[in-house]
């Protein structure tokens, strides 16, 4: 596994869990064998990283990435999946510390998942070893689904410590799961009607644009006008081709949304619940106790809290500073 480096070639300070030979220090290895980077801190500024295929992701706090002019504020249900070479900077601006985990696949895992996916065994069983780049567009995704689960269960053998050996297990099945989001990602185009390629492609870049400003700001009074505003689209254009790539309207993405946050934060923080409710966009504690309960089968009280006051995981809505 990489080998320990100067902190100035690594965007996040070391820490107790930079001991374990699974996470990675050296720039230089990058690619060539599976890495976790990770740290806490309260300030810092890294420009013009690239990597392999990778996700960002936070354990807790907020981390700011910034792609091509586009801002991703990263929180604990929240993951980033970038394609090779995708360059990126990163912010923590923060009163208390946030721990970033950046997983660093070697390069050709997820292409091997991706491309056994999607392949006849013929054409496997000819060319085993013929790995061939993966492109396809950054991914914003919720941790509540398959790839946050997978990637769940390796930040918790890696704070655990595990044996590089376990680990290992765990990145390859974190790889299948990052190529099943691609997989996904791609049959998300083809659902759309359009008979041209580039309609579909369009459409499907509107889509998500809309989609990611509202996990930017959950808490803002999303109408559907709104929304269709934000994917530059006629309001129920939006509503059709919304509902068909994605496989819920755009009203249920937002609660399922809001409720996944909200989860999150009951059970990583010790902040009221009414001060949850509003974070998440919910205007009474009865509608947001309402919604949470007819989700999750009990009611936001009933939540298992942190046993001690943890560090609190702010929601920062866009043009905000990252503040805790």
């Amino acid at each position: 596994m990489p080998g320990s480096c100067s902190r100035a070639s690594c965007p996040f300070p070391e820490g107790p869990l930079e001991q374990a030979p699974y996470v990675g220090r050296c720039a230089t290895s990058r690619g060539a064998t599976n890495a976790v980077l990770t740290g806490a801190t309260t300030h810092i500024h890294v420009a013009e990283f690239a990597d392999p295929i990778s996700i960002k992701a936070v354990c807790y706090g907020a981390v700011e990435w910034r792609l091509d002019h586009r801002r991703y504020l990263i929180q604990p249900d929240t993951l980033l999946l970038l394609p090779d070479g995708d360059e990126y900077s990163l912010t923590i601006d923060s009163v208390q510390p946030s721990r970033g985990f950046n997983v660093l696949f070697r390069r050709g895992l997820v292409e091997e998942c991706w491309r056994t996916a999607v392949s006849k065994h013929e054409t496997l069983l000819g060319a085993p070893h013929d790995i061939v780049p993966l492109p396809f567009r950054r991914r914003l995704e919720s941790r509540a689904g398959p790839l946050g689960r997978a990637l769940d269960a390796l930040a918790a053998a890696v704070a655990a410590k595990a044996s590089p050996d376990a680990v290992e297990w765990l990145f390859e099945a974190l790889g299948e799961r990052a190529a099943d989001s691609v997989c996904e990602q791609r049959r998300e185009h083809h659902r759309l009607t359009a008979a041209r390629v580039a309609t579909r492609l369009e459409i499907h870049r509107r889509l998500v644009l809309a989609r990611e400003a509202m996990e930017d700001d959950l808490a803002s009074p999303w109408t559907l006008v709104n929304m269709a505003r934000a994917a530059m689209m006629a309001p129920h254009h939006f509503h059709r081709c919304f509902h068909a790539v994605f496989g819920e309207t755009p009203r249920g993405w937002l609660s399922r949304r809001r409720a996944e946050r909200a989860m999150a934060l009951l059970r990583n923080t010790r902040r009221p619940v009414i001060e949850i409710c509003l974070a998440v966009g919910y205007a009474s504690a009865s509608s947001f106790s309402a919604s949470f309960a007819a989700r999750y089968g009990t009611p936001p009280s009933q939540i298992a809290r942190p046993p001690h006051a943890s560090r609190s995981t702010a929601v920062v809505t866009h043009g905000q500073r990252l503040r805790q």
